[in-house]
């Protein structure tokens, strides 16, 4: 039962990693957001998204997920950066 908790407290530690990664990211975008607007080019650069995606899902296929999968929880770290690049 122990490892079951110590497994658990590690999953814990990485899910916090990951939200402040995240935070980290979003941060970065609001600099390109603010860049963005500063020379006057669109905050959606779909070219761009699909350069991410497709970095994206050959590592994780290096990795051994499934690269849909890991493309499906891109699309919503990507929604939420447009969004914040568009913040004011």
């Amino acid at each position: 039962m122990k490892n079951f908790v110590t497994i658990r407290r590690k999953i814990d530690d990485i899910d916090e990693k990951i939200v402040l990664l995240i935070k980290e990211r979003m941060n970065l975008c609001k600099d390109i957001g603010a860049i963005k607007r500063e020379i006057g080019i669109p905050v959606k650069d779909t070219r761009r998204e699909d350069e991410v995606y497709l970095h994206i899902m050959a590592k994780a296929l290096e990795s051994g997920l499934d690269p849909q999968k890991v493309e499906s929880i891109f699309k919503e770290i990507i929604a939420l950066s447009v969004f914040v690049q568009g913040a004011e």
